[in-house]
């Protein structure tokens, strides 16, 4: 019962992301993660996602720390992966799914920058790089092209299931 209330299940070896993502639920999914990896050695986990998305960096953090797992994190859509929970998918390190009627959205992160000239327009470099190195791990994960990326994340793209296999955004729908 205590392992609910945390959000595991360490006898299917899965963890729920159902929160929009900040460093706060970064840090706790870690601590799921790293909980199931030591319940469970060599066996792979399964992430389990319903998010709106959220913060880019916590984001980034994440997928780099599922890529350092010593198991494979099977990745696993439930109603709605989107913005930072769309690449949060694509980063799965095993099989990566979906449900029939989930929707994927996808675009280029937003700022609400403001003060200085010279400040504004460090943080828009900055978030153009953010942009590109999002556009490059949506191109390494996915079987479309740059372009068809560049695109795309010009504006929130709604992506349904059928539209996610021929993407490359996901291996099945469950």
């Amino acid at each position: 019962l205590q392992e609910i209330e945390w959000g595991v299940n360490s006898k299917t070896n899965t963890t729920y992301m159902n929160y929009e993502f900040d460093i706060d639920s970064l840090y706790s999914t870690i601590l799921k993660l790293d909980y199931l990896q030591r319940c469970n050695p060599g066996t792979d986990i399964n992430l389990n996602i319903a998010s709106y998305g959220g913060d880019v960096y916590a984001m980034l953090g994440l997928i780099d720390y599922i890529r350092g797992l010593d198991v494979k994190v099977n990745t696993h859509c439930v109603g709605a992966c989107m913005s930072a929970g769309s690449l949060i998918l694509i980063s799965g390190t095993g099989e990566r799914t979906m449900t029939k009627n989930t929707t994927i959205m996808v675009h280029e992160g937003s700022s609400f920058e403001h003060g200085k000239t010279s400040d504004v327009l460090s943080s828009s470099k900055h978030l153009e790089n953010l942009r590109k190195k999002m556009i490059e791990m949506f191109i390494q994960h996915t079987n479309k092209p740059k372009a068809f990326w560049n695109r795309v994340m010009t504006k929130d793209t709604y992506i349904d299931s059928k539209q996610a296999i021929e993407y490359g955004i996901v291996d099945s729908i469950k």
